[in-house]
């Protein structure tokens, strides 16, 4: 079974692909996934999702 966390960043300029690696950084730092992986869930799919104005980035890693 695969488990999604997402986190969702405002991007303070442009740079839209710095505030996905940001939110994917904080899933990681923070270990959001620990408490799915104690529950014997291996693959917990990560999206690092950024906006600025109507722009949208979106970035994904596998653990």
């Amino acid at each position: 079974m695969v488990r999604k966390i997402i986190e969702i960043k405002y991007a303070e300029d442009e740079n839209l692909q710095k505030a996905c690696e940001k939110a994917l950084g904080q899933i990681e730092n923070s270990h959001y996934d620990e408490e799915l992986k104690d529950e014997g869930i291996n693959e917990v799919l990560r999206y690092g999702i950024a906006f600025y104005k109507k722009r949208c980035n979106v970035m994904k890693s596998l653990s």
